[in-house]
This record gives C-alpha cells, structure tokens and sequence, in this order.
C-alpha cells in the first residue's frame, strides 16, 4: 500500500489544493487525513469538501470537534477561540454534519492514524520531546502511527528493547523490529519556521516514508484571511512559519 498522509489543513484552501494536485501528480490513490480540516484559515466549507472528496479516511482533531461543540472551547487560546466561532457560523449544515461524524481514531493494515496521541486521543495531548513520544508506544499495536496536532513534522522510532530516538533523515526507512511515531507535519498552518505546507509519504511496498514540503500561494491565503475579519495574527504567521 502507497498512501499520503495530510493533517492541520485549518481552512487553507491554497495549501490543501497545492498538496492534493501533488499528490495526483505522483498517483498516489489513497490519502489519509488526521484531522483538523478547519479553524484559523478562510475556507472551511471548501477544505471540507475537498478533504471529504479525496481522502480515503478522515479522523477527528481537536478544530473539528470543537467546532461542532464535541471539545470545549475554553480550553483554546483567545485567537483560536474566535477562529473556531468564526467557522460555526460559516459552515453549511452538510458540512456541520460531516464534522459531526468524525472519529478520534482508526487503523488500516500496518497503520494506526489519530490527531494528537494514541493514548486519551480525546485528550488532545501534544507530542513535542522524546519522553512526550516514548510512553505512548505502549498504546497502538501497528508497526506505524501517524499523528499530526504539532505542526511541526518528526519522527521517533524504538526497537525491540525500547531505547528511543529521532530520526532526522528524510526520506527514511521503516526497518523490521523498529517501531514508529510519524508526525506528517501541517499543510494549512506549519509551526517549524518554514511556511510550506507539510505531509507524509507512506510506502508500504518499498518500506519507506518521505515528508513533503510544497509551496502554495500564501499572499492569497493571508489576503482571504484579513477580509474574512479573522484576527490578521492568523495571516501574518503564515509567512512565518510559526
């Protein structure tokens, strides 16, 4: 099996259209989708659709479930608060619903796909240092899991005697005895200092897996940001990368 895996899109529509005609460019058939299709970006009705149009799985992040009142959104920070009462008020009632539906987790032949972390996905955990990453080994059974919630695209691996580390090679391969946490990075929103949008390769086949970094056009995406009335912090990191 050959997949790409896409997380974080947040209503960017330029970032998740450059990713998915990437991703038709190199025939990759299925696409996997860890969540947070809305909050903070311009176009949520379209992400939504796009998303729900061409991939395969779609779990739930933490923008989608508080958008339709499933995670509360006291919990956000002021700005993302004001992004996620922005969106309830744009979205269509099919695509409401589509939110509505969505699951914290699954699981496909070697693969094991949720927003945050595999242990309490409901809980919205961020995985950022290696002890934040180790203890949650014990809580999927496949060989890969994917996750995304950070922003910021990393890998760790453990063996069979449970030592622990990053890998910073790319692409890399996945090497029998060794398990994986994958983050594929952000498509609508990276938060490591470089604003391309972001995704994961996974090649079953050939044992590996790539992360992807794709220019879009981000003047546009800042633009349709300010005249939306979101908060213009949203658009300015952007170009950041933060």
């Amino acid at each position: 099996m050959k997949a790409a895996i896409i997380s974080d899109i947040h209503s960017n529509l330029e970032a998740l259209q450059a990713v998915i005609k990437d991703i038709k460019k190199r025939r990759i058939k299925r696409i996997f989708c860890l969540g947070d299709l809305v909050g903070y970006g311009a176009n949520p009705n379209e992400c939504i659709m796009m998303c729900t149009s061409e991939a395969k799985i779609i779990i739930a992040g933490n923008h989608d479930w508080a958008t339709v009142e499933k995670t509360d959104v006291s919990v956000f920070n002021p700005v993302a608060a004001e992004a996620i009462q922005w969106t309830q008020k744009q979205l269509n009632k099919g695509n409401f619903g589509k939110l509505q539906r969505l699951k914290l987790t699954s699981s496909i032949e070697d693969l094991f796909l949720v927003h945050a972390s595999p242990n309490k996905p409901e809980q919205w955990e961020y995985l950022f240092s290696l002890d934040e990453a180790k203890c949650q080994f014990e809580f999927f059974k496949t060989q890969v899991c994917f996750v995304g919630h950070t922003h910021v695209p990393s890998v760790v691996y453990q063996d069979a005697n449970g030592y622990t580390d990053f890998i910073s090679d790319n692409p890399f391969p996945l090497i029998e005895g060794r398990r994986y946490i994958i983050n594929t990075g952000s498509i609508g929103q990276p938060r490591d200092l470089d604003p391309r949008a972001s995704y994961a390769i996974y090649d079953g086949n050939c044992r590996s897996v790539e992360i992807v970094r794709l220019d879009y056009n981000i003047p546009l995406a800042q633009q349709k940001i300010i005249d939306a009335g979101l908060p213009e912090v949203l658009a300015d990191r952007l170009l950041a990368g933060r």
